[in-house]
């Protein structure tokens, strides 16, 4: 029984040892950004009006939507008896409402927000809960553009590079970079007891990548979907749209990396953009994807783009 116990002691001071290993965080001197400059922020006038969801998927995990379902930006919530995580508020209008939310229905305060990336449209409302105490949290990445850009979002109290884990309320959170995919900041974060992902704008469910694939980098985004479907989750919230699978992303990548082929292959032919789009092929299921009519094209110009900045040919 003593071996029992030592082993099992042994084994959890190891587990220990390698997930704070495995944390490369840093806080973040929020005071040296005190007086920066702002620009105005589009998501702070009221809209009452706007849709609005906090609903529940299982046990503790919850999913918050905002928006109409066109524009619907979304990020799972976890409520634990020690305080709520929050991925991606999305709106300033809003946020206010979801902490209002939280706080009222659970009892609870939100302790942590979690910033999958740079991009404002899911930042917006982060600084509602960082006033409100809570530690907001991105990569490392992130803080730059937040501050050189005048992103009207919370700085983040901290930073990391591959990985973070958070403990909140008995439940584990990771949150992790694989490689710059949907901007060099896209934080994958991770619910291990719910097989649950937060993979905002690298994953879709049935729905073609946005517009020209703007802050794109192929190969890494490549990797972090190969990265998600090797975690077999049940739940995918890719932060639009509906949630997903690995099958959903298994799809997604084959597009992916079909459209690239045909795009490079086309590159090599010589083919000029004018000529080139028109002959970019699409499965039937795929024409039945979301946003097909509007994005096929615009996909087809940004893979274009990536492909032509990263070949040389003979010269």
């Amino acid at each position: 029984m003593h071996v029992i116990r030592f082993w099992t002691a042994a084994a959890l001071l190891a587990f220990s040892v390698n997930l704070w290993a495995q944390d490369d965080s840093r806080a973040v001197d929020r005071a040296q950004y005190a007086s920066r400059q702002v620009l105005p922020d589009p998501t702070a006038a009221p809209c009452p009006n706007n849709p609005r969801t906090l609903t529940q998927i299982k046990g503790n995990l919850y999913r918050h939507t905002t928006g109409p379902s066109t524009g619907l930006h979304s990020g799972l919530v976890l409520i634990t008896s020690e305080g709520a995580l929050v991925v991606d508020p999305a709106m300033t209008c809003t946020a206010t409402a979801l902490l209002d939310e939280i706080k009222g229905r659970f009892h609870v305060p939100v302790k942590y927000v979690v910033l999958t990336h740079d991009h404002f449209d899911h930042m917006a409302g982060s600084q509602v809960f960082q006033q409100a105490g809570a530690v907001v949290i991105a990569h490392q990445n992130a803080l730059e553009p937040i501050v050189g850009e005048k992103l009207p979002s919370a700085v983040p109290d901290r930073v990391f590079n591959k990985q973070m884990s958070l403990k909140l309320g008995g439940e584990t959170v990771v949150l992790t970079h694989v490689a710059p995919s949907h901007s060099d900041s896209l934080v994958l974060v991770s619910f291990p007891s719910y097989k649950a992902i937060q993979c905002t704008d690298v994953c879709g469910t049935h729905r073609f990548p946005f517009n020209d694939l703007g802050d794109f980098y192929y190969d890494g985004w490549i990797e972090t979907l190969d990265w998600v479907i090797k975690q077999n989750a049940d739940v995918i919230d890719p932060g639009h749209g509906s949630l997903g699978t690995s099958a959903d992303q298994q799809a997604l990548k084959d597009y992916m990396v079909n459209l690239h082929a045909q795009v490079l292959s086309l590159v090599r032919q010589g083919e000029a953009w004018d000529q080139l789009y028109r002959k970019i092929t699409f499965t039937d299921e795929q024409k039945k994807w979301e946003d097909y009519e509007r994005a096929h094209i615009l996909n087809t110009f940004g893979m274009y783009r990536w492909v032509t900045e990263h070949r040389r040919g003979v010269w």
